[in-house]
């Protein structure tokens, strides 16, 4: 199959939104030679005043809007020269283009590296009305404001300020979609939470972030009209203080290198770049780690494991989410066939990530989360769920299961429902959960007659939006979430019983980014996610008696983010599983049982090239182990075991 170019398309609201909450992916697609391209929408002048936020000199200074705006955009250029090729001086070439009829941008490409592009259409973030009152993106998008004005920096080539309406700014990032075909669209979160420790309701993210996310999910709507669909992912904002560090010390370090040259910490004392005075945003100070949401880089709606199963026929069936549609792809033939697909199905806009399910063997059952409305009727959020076909040839339409918090009538609060874990039991009851506005967990049921019950809250406390759901071999369904300080877990006694918290697991603190809970066998769960700080893989099998051990078991692993698929091996321990991570270099990373069964622990080994999301682990019809990533190239990417035993070596990638 020939290669698929990749092209990664960042879109933001400020200029080191990019560098706080995507890096390192950012860095990593610069390092493997993609085309990247990212766009800032506002002008970022904040209060105007290019002065360390600590310092006291601050409140006598004279706001200069103009100049702030534009030492930002040449702190983000030296940013990327570094990233790129090591000179944080290297220079740019910078022209005007026309994206849409109202909205002339900026475009520089870097030196040598034509590959690299970055945009500024400067919205004015405070941009004054004939009111003379101030207002932020947010009015242009829900049509408070009918159109934006634009700041020009200095030495700028788009001329003079610019009135943009909404329709404006959907139609400069569609342009933008067009001409570069990307494969992958990184941008902020569209829905983030609130506080939890907070009373009333205080939203965790800058209201710009949540806004550009909604701008680009238009544009993305139009883009797939023309007939693209490429993988979305959204990245938390502030709300990564929150919850578990998720980057080891030497990503933190790398991170912190590059948003020490955006805020022109080393800088010359004039720009190289010939635009400002004082180049970079000084507002960081000295210190780029003094600040804590920097710390992560987490996906809003948390990739899942479970997306590869074997389906109807013995053949095996693996979901994404491509251009806000359901995708799957299938083998032609058990075992070993060629993979058709994908089938990208359904109407309307599903965040993406999936949950999927299903009897062993049978069609799948998937839940994921649909995102509709407008500007003017407001955002809402429902749960959909949809079954395969008996033959596993295509899936009925989705249907909607409500949410949690629909009934409230703050709006706010149902946007905020997490992203889903379902679980079948052996009598075929669906379960599905989600986390709810109140961070604790909500459950609804299809019965075996069909029919739904209500959502029911099943409580807890400040858990993360990362939960997994299992089926033991009892038939029983068992759910484990990650909160602040834990992961928690609820149980049945019995099959198609209430649930229960379990209080005896005590984990140590999670890492931002999802658990695994898989069968050991003999009534035991075995646990793999990412420990806070260290995003070392940790193991917590529980004991044959249904207690837990006091302290989980290391098993090292390459760094990076997400969750750890994983299936268990018979007769081997925790450390004998087969594990697939999401590697320090955004690759995959794996880990088989050594064929001798005298050889124990985990052997890491990294291969494949750079994917989204995070892996998935299934056995093909005779039993060989397949895991599957879906690469920023949009595609779909096979790994099997050359043959079903233990220890069996890995075939080559293909995709």
């Amino acid at each position: 199959m020939t290669p698929r170019p990749r092209s990664v398309l960042h879109v933001v609201a400020h200029q080191d939104d990019d560098l706080y909450f995507m890096n390192p992916d950012l860095l990593r697609s610069l390092e493997n030679g993609d085309q990247v391209t990212t766009v800032v929408l506002t002008a970022g002048e904040g209060d105007g005043v290019n002065i360390d936020t600590g310092d006291a000199r601050r409140a006598e200074a004279v706001p200069d809007f103009t100049g702030y705006s534009t030492a930002r955009g040449c702190g983000l250029r030296s940013a990327y020269a570094l990233m790129v090729t090591g000179d944080r001086d290297r220079p740019w070439h910078r022209h005007a283009v026309r994206l849409a009829p109202d909205l002339v941008a900026e475009r520089f490409v870097l030196d040598g590296a034509d590959r690299v592009s970055l945009y500024f259409l400067q919205l004015h973030e405070g941009a004054p009305t004939d009111l003379g009152t101030r207002t932020r993106l947010a009015d242009l998008w829900d049509g408070r404001l009918p159109a934006h004005a634009t700041l020009p920096v200095h030495g700028g080539t788009a001329g003079d300020a610019q009135r943009v309406t909404r329709e404006g700014v959907v139609t400069a990032l569609t342009t933008l979609l067009d001409h570069h075909r990307p494969t992958t669209v990184r941008t902020l979160d569209p829905d983030p939470e609130h506080d939890g420790g907070k009373a009333e309701f205080v939203r965790s993210d800058h209201d710009d972030h949540t806004v550009t996310a909604e701008f680009v999910l238009a544009a993305l709507e139009r883009y797939r009209e023309a007939g693209h669909a490429p993988v979305v992912e959204h990245y938390r904002g502030y709300a990564n203080r929150f919850w578990g560090e998720n980057l080891d010390p030497a990503a933190i370090t790398e991170k912190g290198a590059y948003l020490a040259a955006y805020a022109g910490i080393g800088a010359p004392a004039r720009c190289p770049q010939g635009t400002c005075e004082r180049c970079g945003d000084r507002q960081l100070g000295a210190d780029p780690f003094r600040s804590t949401h920097m710390r992560s880089t987490a996906y809003r709606y948390s990739p899942a494991t479970d997306w590869l199963r074997l389906g109807p026929g013995g053949r095996l069936n693996a979901f994404a989410v491509l251009g806000g549609r359901l995708a799957f792809w299938t083998e032609t033939a058990p075992a070993g066939g060629q993979w058709a697909g994908p089938y990208v199905l359904g109407e309307g806009w599903v965040a993406p990530t999936l949950a999927v399910g299903g009897l062993p063997g049978g069609p799948a059952e998937v839940v994921a989360l649909r995102r509709s409305g407008s500007a003017e009727r407001g955002t809402g959020v429902d749960v959909v769920h949809t079954v395969q076909h008996a033959d596993g040839s295509g899936f009925h339409g989705w249907r909607g299961l409500g949410n949690p918090d629909e009934a409230h009538p703050d709006q706010r609060r149902q946007r905020e429902v997490g992203v889903p874990s379902v679980a079948v039991d052996h009598d075929g009851r669906l379960y599905v959960f989600v986390r709810d506005f109140a961070q604790g967990v909500s459950v609804r049921r299809r019965e075996t007659n069909g029919e739904w019950t209500p959502w029911q809250s099943l409580g807890g406390r400040f858990l993360q939006d990362a939960g997994t759901a299992l089926t033991t071999g009892r038939g029983t369904v068992e759910l484990y979430v990650p909160g602040k300080q834990k992961i928690w877990r609820w149980f049945q006694s019995e099959q198609g019983g209430a649930f229960q918290l379990d209080d005896s697991l005590s984990t140590g603190r999670p890492a931002t980014g999802g658990v695994t809970a898989v069968d050991s066998g003999d009534g035991r769960t075995c646990l793999y996610f990412r420990e806070a700080g260290t995003q070392q893989v940790m193991a917590y099998r529980q004991h044959a008696d249904g207690s837990w051990p006091g302290s989980g078991a290391g098993l090292g692993g390459h760094g990076g983010t997400g969750a750890v698929a994983a299936l268990w091996v018979a007769e081997r321990g925790a450390r004998e599983a087969c594990l697939a991570h999401r590697g320090s270099t955004g690759r995959p990373v794996l880990s088989l049982p050594d064929r001798n069964r005298e050889v124990t622990g985990t052997h890491w080994n990294e291969s494949g090239e750079m994917f989204t999301n995070a892996p998935a682990m299934a056995r093909d019809a005779s039993g060989a182990v397949v895991v599957a990533v879906v690469g920023t190239d949009g595609r779909l990417h096979i790994r099997r075991q050359l043959s079903p035993e233990p220890g069996s070596p890995m075939g080559p990638w293909l995709g």
